[in-house]
């Protein structure tokens, strides 16, 4: 799954999602973009079905060439096959609709982490002590006027070194508040 997710030919735009009508797969809509240009409507109904692709008027060449793409990408290999329990792992090939599939779920839950994110580090004064992402309860981040006196009293209440997230470029925060919450894994 790596090279899916770390391959930057095939990219989504637009995404829509309704996680509502998601049943066996993700319900979305996306506009494919192939090197940085827009070639076809994708959209999954969310029942289980493959993921319908559509190329735009006079992007069909485009689109060929992004199918030809998708299916030079090494096998995915699924640990554990079809339960999760078996010996050998299930292979398979990478298709166009196989990768937008991947691309749409990995960039829905990155919104997802991002929105818990941002609710995160408004509502509270977060912080990293001894390895370990805390937080002050009852105290709201927004509410605090001055900052900079806040954390250095804060900081001088601790036994140890402590890293607040609020003052890390939000990028930064972002990395390391996602490191703590998904325990060391990454998406």
């Amino acid at each position: 799954m790596e090279t899916i997710t770390t391959q930057d030919r095939i990219t989504l735009i637009h995404l829509k999602v309704a996680d509502f009508a998601s049943e066996e797969t993700l319900c979305f809509t996306a506009t494919v973009l192939f090197d940085g240009v827009a070639i076809a409507d994708a959209r999954n109904d969310g029942h289980g079905g493959s993921t319908c692709i559509r190329a735009l008027d006079g992007q069909a060449a485009w689109l060929a060439e992004a199918e030809a793409f998708a299916r030079s990408l090494p096998p995915d290999m699924l640990e554990g096959g079809i339960s999760g329990e078996d010996d050998d792992p299930l292979v398979i090939d990478i298709t166009l609709d196989y990768l937008v599939d991947h691309l749409a779920e990995a960039q829905h839950a990155e919104r997802k982490l991002r929105t818990a994110y941002t609710r995160d580090i408004a509502n509270k004064v977060l912080f990293i002590r001894d390895g370990k992402l805390l937080f002050l309860k009852g105290i709201k981040l927004k509410a605090i006027a001055d900052r900079a006196g806040y954390f250095a009293a804060l900081r001088a209440r601790q036994e140890t070194p402590i890293i607040i997230l609020a003052e890390l470029p939000p990028d930064e925060a972002f990395a390391l508040w996602k490191q703590h919450v998904l325990g060391g894994e990454s998406s």
